[in-house]
């Protein structure tokens, strides 16, 4: 089971609405972070890659309530050591 902070990375390609109107494409191996669980069977997501990058979704997945703190930590410190 996925848990929150997990990097997932897709495996087909696929178009997403934006909520500034208009579509993104996410291709095969762009990645997204889960940010938090919506409820049982939705999650939000941050794409990390491709043209989604910076956006939001919500997506039909189940996240287990628990974090991946190894992998929010290392975020984090990539993020920090980027400046």
């Amino acid at each position: 089971m996925l848990k929150i902070g997990q990097v997932i990375k897709f495996k087909t390609d696929h178009k997403i609405e934006l909520e500034s109107g208009g579509t993104a494409l996410v291709k095969k191996g762009d990645s997204a972070q889960i940010l938090k669980k919506i409820d049982n069977k939705t999650a939000q997501v941050l794409y990390l890659t491709g043209e989604a990058k910076g956006k939001y979704q919500n997506l039909a997945i189940e996240v287990d309530d628990s974090m991946d703190a190894d992998e929010i930590a290392k975020r984090l410190l990539r993020e920090l050591n980027s400046d």
